[in-house]
């Protein structure tokens, strides 16, 4: 009577839980986006809470002024924050072996070899869909997706989303300085650029990083024609193509919900953020009472945020330079 070899199921789990870290550096590393939040310093992990919550400035204090001796000075109390609340958005991908693919595949090599590839094929989907996701236009009503990066940075900042009435529970309809800076771009002109460039930055505080789709990608490139071009080494040792502007890296995202814009953003206010414990984690494989068959999963608990929209920019419905 032939002997039936079968992996135990806490060596699958095993090695899905020792691929764990790949799988995370694969995810950010498999796209521009992920790739410059990371290198940038954009993801954070944090540690609980009901949302993702946090203080916002909205003015400054205007107590300030010269005094002599004895002057009464302004003591008056100062209302110059409130806060953000961002709801937290989850992901998964399952990984599942019939039983039927184990008998087929008996022999430990074997079987640990088709789990590593449908745990490749998990990795892909998530990193895929995930950066789809943050980058595809505003979710319509009732979407458990992330917040996209086109819900925070807008060509209509006076209007609310389509699936909130707020962004961060604040309204840009109602809040002037709650809202990015936005410029219909006509034809494309460095100019244009340059002027929200200088804008969104108010001298201090520059843009990180630009992002847009191919064909505006093209424009700046073809514009940069005879003149010396700096990629971001950084971003080109990743696989990634990228031009320098004002010392500043501009990528392109073939996903991009809008093939029309170019968003200037500032990762100090733009994060990615991580529940702890929920940052792509790995489960065990169990089995259903009903399935021939085993899953796991793999988990991500998170959103991407924005703490001060004045610092992002948008120049929007780009056509090709006059």
């Amino acid at each position: 009577m032939a002997l039936t070899f079968s992996v135990p199921d806490t060596e699958l789990s095993l090695t899905l839980s020792n691929r764990r870290a790949e799988i995370v550096d694969q995810i950010f590393k498999g796209t521009a986006f992920l790739n410059m939040m990371r290198m940038k310093g954009a993801v954070d992990t944090v540690d609980g809470g009901l949302d993702l919550v946090g203080p916002v400035r909205f003015a400054k204090n205007t107590t300030f002024g010269s005094f002599d001796s004895y002057d009464i000075l302004d003591t008056t109390p100062q209302d110059t924050e409130t806060s953000y609340k961002y709801p937290w958005a989850q992901d998964y991908a399952t990984i599942t072996l019939a039983w039927t693919e184990e008998m087929k595949n008996q022999g430990r090599g074997r079987l640990i070899s088709i789990l590593n590839q449908k745990i490749d094929d998990a990795r892909d989907t998530i990193r895929d869909s995930l950066n789809i996701q943050l980058l595809q236009t505003a979710p319509a009503a009732g979407s458990k997706d992330p917040i996209s990066l086109l819900e925070l940075i807008q060509s209509a900042p006076t209007s609310n989303p389509a699936r909130t009435a707020s962004i961060g529970s604040i309204s840009g309809a109602a809040q002037t300085w709650w809202r990015n800076k936005f410029t219909n771009g006509v034809a494309f002109s460095v100019s244009d650029m340059n002027t929200m460039f200088n804008t969104v930055s108010e001298s201090v505080d520059p843009p990180t990083f630009l992002l847009t789709s191919q064909t505006v990608f093209e424009y700046y490139e073809n514009s940069q024609v005879g003149q010396i071009r700096y990629a971001d080494v950084k971003m080109a040792d990743a696989g990634f193509q990228s031009l320098m502007y004002k010392q500043t890296p501009i990528i392109f995202e073939p996903v991009i919900g809008i093939t029309d814009s170019l968003f200037f953003i500032n990762t100090k206010y733009l994060r990615l953020q991580l529940m702890s414990g929920a940052d792509f984690i790995t489960t065990d494989f169990v089995s259903p009472n009903n399935q021939a068959a085993k899953s796991a999963k793999i988990l991500w608990m998170g959103n991407l945020i924005c703490t001060a929209r004045r610092r992002q920019g948008t120049l929007f419905s780009i056509t090709a330079p006059a």
